[in-house]
């Protein structure tokens, strides 16, 4: 691959001849066309697809989430690159079926702010769950006013919510209250705190499976 200022043919996007040009980051880049390969695919590449396949398809979903709460860009890696690279190696199992997501290893956030302390979950009414925990602001990169965050997942809807609260760390609980498609379901349930202002995240925590 190679990177080109304007030159004889200016920036341009597509394939032309053996070269496919296109912009990325702001670059205009060069790289070989693609070839299509005629040797036929081993278990062990299709095994790798398939698990690709998985993490990707559970996690584009929160795409735009993971922008926000799985760390920064490095280099060309950005945070829902993060993710996929931890999730592939981290959070996915391969079972008689398949691969399919291992929900206690699953993160929603990854970063240096402090953690959720203590979390407890209860049914506290019909189709409403819960979740207190104890304040913890007095440790090093915890404040009162990170805002908590949960992601609920409902696998046979195949389904996420997430619900950004009002709640903030010092307030120590949150009540969730489900729309009528989640009722019924069980779902799973991360928690984080984030602190906009410092562009700060913590690694969540499983809080476990729940029937709404």
């Amino acid at each position: 691959m190679a990177t080109f200022n304007d030159g004889i043919l200016g920036g341009f996007s597509g394939k032309v001849g053996a070269v496919v040009g296109s912009n990325w980051r702001g670059k205009n880049v060069l790289r070989s066309a693609p070839r299509k390969s005629t040797k036929p695919i081993s278990a062990a590449q299709q095994r790798q697809r398939d698990k690709f396949k998985c993490v990707l398809q559970f996690l584009t979903p929160l795409k735009a989430l993971l922008t926000d709460t799985f760390g920064a860009n490095v280099g060309t890696k950005t945070p829902f690159n993060n993710a996929m690279s931890y999730h592939m190696k981290e959070a996915v199992k391969h079972t008689a079926t398949g691969f399919t997501m291992d929900y206690s290893k699953v993160l929603v956030g990854m970063g240096g702010l402090c953690g959720l302390a203590q979390p407890l979950v209860q049914p506290v009414a019909t189709h409403a769950l819960n979740i207190t925990w104890e304040d913890n602001s007095t440790q090093g990169l915890a404040y009162p006013t990170d805002t908590f965050l949960v992601v609920v997942y409902a696998p046979l809807l195949q389904r996420f919510d997430y619900f950004i609260t009002d709640s903030l760390r010092e307030t120590t609980g949150c009540l969730l209250d489900f729309q009528a498609s989640f009722y019924g379901e069980t779902v799973h349930l991360w928690a984080t705190f984030t602190n906009r202002s410092l562009a700060l995240t913590a690694t969540s925590r499983y809080l476990g499976a729940f029937v709404i």
